[in-house]
């Protein structure tokens, strides 16, 4: 998840919302780990609506599968 793209996509999304990046990258990394979406919005500063608007803009964001 540490790529440049990826990077820049979390600096994005930090910058939108109005948030701190280290703590969108600790949610990601929360989630990425395996802990539940409950776990990871207690394991970072960021209030339970802020973590919803990032997952909702990485999901924007993500590639089509197709």
């Amino acid at each position: 998840m540490h790529t440049e793209e990826h990077t820049a996509m979390l600096i994005e999304i930090a910058t939108l919302l109005d948030v701190e990046l280290e703590e969108v990258k600790k949610l990601v990394e929360l989630m990425m780990d395996g802990y539940n979406f409950e776990d990871a919005v207690n394991g970072c500063s960021l209030t339970t609506g802020e973590c919803k608007l990032v997952l909702d803009e990485i999901h924007k964001r993500k590639p089509d599968a197709s």
